[in-house]
């Protein structure tokens, strides 16, 4: 209930501002139980994709957004989750299977933090994991923006990342390689 009239308050507000503008929806699979995952420049991300999108989707957040208990428990109400990002989180990731597993789309930001680079060394591997533990599709989404205010803002969905094709491979060799193609996802606009 307070994710839906949170993203209706903001999105007349925020849409507006930022010109929000929403292209490849063909991209998107019918069903949900895949995971998005976008580049991460500006704490604006999450906001963008939440409004963008017609149905919840669940964001990991660092952990530190969860020390403040006002901050931590407004988010935990908007379905957000606490990860650490400091060495390798298996509650959150077994978290993170069970929601993909049972039909939610889970929002990820592959660099685990906001960057201001473009660079294959900033993404991690803990993407490319979940996915192939929940053997569930990934969606890359390419923000690209200024971030400031009446300057258009593209979400632009690209082609699903299919994780079948993964699955007889030895992990190690999966992860990377599934890595590599959400880099070229979630960068295709300026890679090309």
């Amino acid at each position: 209930m307070l994710y839906r009239f949170l993203r209706v308050f903001v999105k007349v507000f925020i849409r507006p501002l930022f010109r929000l503008e929403l292209r490849g929806t063909e991209n998107l699979p019918e069903d949900n139980g895949f995971i998005l995952c976008a580049n991460h420049w500006s704490n604006w991300d999450p906001v963008f994709i939440a409004i963008m999108m017609t149905w919840p989707i669940r964001f990991m957040g660092k952990k530190e957004l969860f020390t403040n208990p006002l901050l931590g428990g407004f988010l935990r109400k908007l379905g957000v989750f606490p990860i650490n990002r400091e060495g390798r989180d298996l509650k959150s990731m077994k978290y993170a299977i069970g929601l993909v597993n049972d039909n939610q789309t889970l929002g990820i930001f592959p660099e685990g933090t906001r960057v201001d680079e473009i660079s294959r060394s900033n993404l991690k591997e803990g993407v490319s994991y979940i996915a192939l533990k929940a053997k569930c599709d990934l969606v890359p989404i390419e923000i690209i923006s200024s971030y400031k205010p009446f300057q258009k803002t593209i979400i632009k969905i690209n082609k699903p990342i299919k994780i079948d094709q993964y699955l007889s491979l030895k992990s190690k060799e999966a992860m990377k390689d599934i890595t590599d193609e959400i880099y070229k996802g979630i960068y295709q606009s300026r890679l090309s």
